[in-house]
């Protein structure tokens, strides 16, 4: 059971919709309390005619008590998981079943922020430092620093380990300390986490948001020294300066993409112009060249290492179908990734032309020679795979390896000594996590 609490003060427009896109996706299994922190808008009124209308408990305040308002309510709820929602959200169709899976996918998992750790392309926002975890087919980004306020806990934080939600005041906005929040999930040892994509709508970090009601943000962000009315200004004109970035994948179709997360920059371009499924896959824009290369040099046999979720193997295998002829050999070690890349293998109906191998790359026996070879897999193998299956490329076939950016500095440093060995030639693509091309040298 999950049990949710919305903080509200004024904003009753963003209140409206925060409330009624919860009721319209959240499961059975839930309950709602809303705590009004002495709203002056039209927010009571409106609470005081939805508590006759919809299952909510309201708490209405004489003061407002900022983020502590919160303690409030945490002793009165019963869910198994503590939602705390600030009044900006907009819930998409399958948060709810999200937030279950996640929980049941990591033990350890504290808290949970219904944000990716990389902003849309809507929002004024930084991307925040994460590193991608695995758990029963789920991802998530542990995060490095906080995940914010608007999150959900295990109840048992509060219950047990006596956390509570504290204050940072600064003007006239009692902000809630969600970097302390954070770090004392991480000191009872669990994890702390963003969610593989945005599972709500943050309404309130959003350029248009901002326009709409300028005055309040402003008068927001001048309570927030750390970012500033000035600061607050340069992100919006950061984010507008962008250019309108149309994210799809053409060989993955169906599939939703998300901005590209590396932070660095590509040849002073902002990497976020590229675009992504997750932290692992390549860019959705190497899966496209994976797709179109395939189509035009028409291999019969291409080895890949590192199938991961079998993303980048599928991208290869519709143009190997589409081709009419040619199989594709993908290699992972990791079971878990191994089954959910067997299940996007079968969801596009690819088991004919790929040959998928539950085995470490540097154990595998090949008994056939490649044209195409995409070395994927650990950054630490990528050499010693090509020196292992060198004797069974081709002459004159194609290699690809991915992650040689700078700051994926093992691939990189591999890749020249391979050039300067004359074992092949080729030159990088600049992408954000870098992909290399080349052929195997006669």
């Amino acid at each position: 059971m999950i049990s949710t609490i919305i903080l509200n003060w004024n904003r009753d427009r963003l209140l409206k919709q925060t409330i009624e896109s919860y009721f319209a996706t959240v499961g059975p299994d839930r309950e709602l309390v809303v705590v009004d922190n002495a709203s002056s808008d039209g927010s009571v009124a409106y609470l005081k005619r939805i508590e006759n209308e919809w299952p909510v408990k309201v708490i209405y305040l004489d003061e407002n008590l900022g983020g502590e308002a919160y303690n409030l309510a945490i002793p009165l709820v019963s869910g198994d998981l503590i939602h705390l929602s600030e009044n900006d959200q907009m819930f998409l169709p399958g948060w709810f079943e999200h937030v279950a899976a996640s929980f049941n996918a990591f033990s350890k998992l504290g808290q949970l922020s219904l944000f990716g750790d990389t902003p849309t392309d809507d929002e004024a926002w930084e991307p925040k430092p994460a590193h991608l975890c695995f758990s029963k087919g789920k991802i998530l980004y542990e995060a490095h620093g906080n995940v914010g306020t608007s999150s959900v806990l295990r109840a048992e934080l509060f219950r047990d380990k006596a956390l509570r939600v504290h204050n940072i005041a600064h003007g006239t906005f009692l902000f809630p300390a969600d970097g302390r929040l954070s770090a004392d999930v991480k000191s009872a040892g669990y994890l702390v986490a963003w969610s593989d994509r945005y599972y709500v709508r943050n309404v309130g970090h959003e350029i248009g948001e901002f326009e709409r009601n300028e005055a309040y943000y402003k008068e927001n962000y001048s309570s927030k020294p750390w970012v500033g009315v000035e600061g607050w200004k340069q992100r919006i004109e950061k984010q507008k300066s962008l250019p309108v970035v149309a994210r799809h994948c053409v060989a993955l179709s169906d599939r939703a993409v998300l901005p590209e997360k590396t932070p660095q920059d590509v040849n002073g371009k902002a990497a976020r112009l590229w675009s992504m499924f997750d932290g692992f896959t390549a860019e959705t824009e190497v899966l496209d060249f994976l797709y179109v290369l395939t189509r035009l040099i028409k291999p019969a046999e291409v080895l890949e290492t590192g199938t991961w979720l079998g993303l980048s193997t599928c991208a290869i295998a519709r143009g190997l179908s589409e081709n009419g002829f040619g199989r594709v050999t993908t290699l992972e070690v990791n079971a878990e990734a191994y089954d959910a890349a067997l299940q996007s293998i079968s969801s596009y109906g690819f088991e004919d032309v790929v040959n998928a191998q539950l085995c470490s790359s540097v154990d595998f026996a090949p008994d056939k020679h490649y044209d195409l070879a995409l070395f994927d897999s650990d950054l630490s193998l990528r050499i010693e795979e090509f020196r292992r299956f060198r004797p069974w490329l081709s002459e004159g076939a194609i290699v690809l390896f991915h992650d040689v950016s700078a700051h994926h500095g093992v691939v990189a440093e591999g890749v020249r000594t391979l050039l300067n060995e004359g074992a092949i030639v080729g030159f990088d693509f600049p992408t954000p996590r870098g992909l290399f091309i080349g052929k195997v040298a006669s």
